[in-house]
């Protein structure tokens, strides 16, 4: 039988050569977890790209001429939305595009059924009779129920279904046991992590009474396809939405210069500071991480940083231009997130409408910060946890997830941890504490990355090291200390990247030990070009640099410019995109979620 060697993101599958305990796995049939940067996988129109452009035109001239024809410009924008989830797939082995839209729409008539039938029993639970109040309750509860099912279901089943049959044969192999699993032959669907939580919060909200139910089909299936952010975010939450939707767009001259301002920036971003630098640098050395010095593995960790960013908050400043172009506000997702002085701040700064929708969602109804530092730290933990597997479905993000989880309650217990005086009775916990960690984070490099005996040694080493300075640093505000704490946090981010983009566990293990083994042969000569260099300095000053400098300078520049210098602008950007990119656009990173 053929092994399974397609896992997402291009990783070996559990139990693929290559891969983690191969060894003592054997699956039967192949399996295609795809995602969008695949070569093979999914592929949504991406925004930079002369398709896009190709479809944006018309739809915006098409859809200002229906300004004023509220039905008709609804339904043309839905029309357009899932004309623009179309224009891919391509997959291998191939499928028709309803294969996907057909998800899409089961999903946006599973919602709006579900939430009208909750809402249709909330009189019901106002009855006097108890019996009446009993059988709402049990149907609005079955209602919701549904909705979760239907549409978790869907996302578990595609995303997850073939990494936790491995992950049991990962666990049997590791006891010694030969098991032989089946891998399903599927398609992750450009975008589902999106609008799958997009749905849900509008479900939810219904159930707890603070929405009502949005009583136009069109509209509603608007807020659930809407393409600039239907495959890569930001999430939107139905009442930020939905209400625009009832008052004519806002097309203002302000939003259309703001939005072609958002555009250029993101098209710069994402095509300058993330495609080009991924295809100079970062995508050979995650390739083949061993042929390279501990340096220039560092090196590499700061441009994927900076890529990563770059990537995503460009894809968002598009999806956020655009829809200012056709009228209506998407919520910010990210605000200069690597000046956080803190992991908790930098995830308030990250992803913001997905940290939002956990926080909301997931941590307030598990207690939040109520109860017993016990119950908050597990909460916190648990929620952090989520958001590393929402991300993806391998060891890798597990490990990234727990990492960035664990170090999240840290952060919560030492800011609100008493201080004093340092004394010998105050020593015995942190000596426990450093001890535990440094032995947890020991048994993680020796046993799950099968790191050699000195390299995890030194791998707990530097994690006790971390701890000691994070802790004995309480946060002042001073701007030395400001400066000290943002510093700490972005290294590390950067170094938790490692679990984030290596293709699986060996990956890891050999750029933690790449970097652990403290070579002096610095970086070679010609490695980077002094044009990727500018770019790698200056992306990371322009993330530096107050956010109110950027946006408010840099805007009231660019809006005061004639119209042609605009359009030579948007020229000389789509010419420069054009020769960094020869070899073709590449999509978002985030499709893989």
């Amino acid at each position: 039988m053929p092994h399974c060697t397609a896992g997402p993101r291009g990783r070996p599958a559990p139990g693929a050569p290559g891969g983690s305990f191969a060894p003592k796995i054997r699956v039967w049939g192949r399996a295609w977890v795809v995602i969008g940067p695949a070569a093979h996988g999914p592929r949504a129109m991406l925004f930079v790209s002369f398709d896009f452009l190709l479809f944006i035109i018309p739809v915006l001239l098409l859809s200002w001429a229906l300004a004023n024809v509220p039905v008709l410009r609804v339904l043309f924008l839905v029309a357009a939305s899932y004309f623009f989830y179309m224009a891919g797939p391509h997959t291998d082995p191939i499928q028709p595009p309803w294969y996907f839209v057909s998800l899409l729409f089961l999903s946006t008539v599973l919602d709006y059924v579900c939430s009208h039938r909750i809402a249709a029993r909330r009189l019901e639970m106002d009855s006097p009779d108890p019996a009446t109040q009993a059988r709402a309750r049990r149907a609005r509860n079955a209602w919701l129920g549904a909705s979760l099912v239907g549409n978790l279901g869907l996302l578990g089943y595609f995303k997850y279904t073939n990494f936790f049959l491995g992950a049991f044969a990962d666990i049997a192999a590791a006891l010694g046991v030969e098991v032989v699993v089946p891998h399903l032959r599927l398609i992750l669907p450009i975008g589902i992590s999106f609008y799958t939580f997009q749905t849900l919060s509008y479900t939810i909200d219904v159930w707890r009474g603070r929405l009502t139910p949005e009583p136009s089909f069109r509209r509603f299936a608007l807020f659930v396809v809407f393409f600039p952010q239907l495959v890569a975010g930001p999430i939107v939450r139905a009442h930020e939405f939905l209400p625009q939707l009832h008052r004519p767009p806002q097309l203002s001259a302000g939003n259309m210069s703001m939005g072609m301002y958002r555009i250029l920036c993101g098209v710069l971003k994402k095509a300058v500071l993330g495609d080009w630098i991924a295809a100079q640098f970062t995508d050979a050395v995650f390739a083949a991480p061993g042929t390279y010095t501990s340096l220039e593995i560092l090196l590499a960790l700061y441009a994927f940083t900076l890529q990563l960013y770059a990537d995503f908050s460009g894809y968002s400043d598009i999806a956020i231009g655009v829809a200012l172009l056709l009228g209506y506000t998407l919520p910010e997702n990210f605000d200069r997130p690597y000046q956080a002085t803190n992991l908790g701040e930098f995830w308030r700064r990250w992803h913001m409408t997905l940290s939002t929708w956990l926080r909301d969602y997931v941590f307030f109804p598990l207690g939040g910060s109520r109860g017993s530092p016990a119950r908050v730290y597990f909460n916190l933990w648990l929620t952090m946890f989520l958001v590393g597997m929402w991300h993806g479905a391998s060891w890798n993000f597990i490990i990234y997830s727990n990492v960035h989880a664990l170090a999240m309650v840290f952060n919560r217990w030492n800011r609100g941890r008493p201080r004093g005086r340092f004394t010998l009775a105050r020593s015995a916990p942190w000596v426990v504490g450093i001890l535990l960690l440094s032995s947890a984070v020991f048994g993680l490099g020796v046993e799950v990355l099968q790191l050699e005996v000195a390299t995890a040694l030194g791998l707990a080493g530097f994690a006790a090291a971390m701890f000691v300075i994070v802790a004995a640093l309480p946060e002042t505000g001073k701007w030395w200390n400001v400066a000290l704490h943002v510093l700490l946090t972005f290294h590390f981010t950067v170094i938790s990247r490692v679990f984030f983009r290596a293709d699986d566990l060996d990956t890891s293990r050999t750029m933690i030990a790449g970097m652990l083994r403290l070579d002096t042969h610095g970086i070679r000569e010609g490695l980077l070009s002094p044009g990727a260099w500018a770019v790698l300095v200056g992306g990371i000053a322009y993330h530096m640099t107050p956010k109110r400098w950027v946006d408010h300078f840099g805007y009231e520049a660019f809006r005061r410019l004639p119209g042609p210098v605009i359009g030579l602008l948007f020229a000389a950007a789509s010419l420069g995109v054009y020769l960094l990119l020869s070899g073709g656009p590449r999509a978002n990173i985030y499709f893989q979620f």
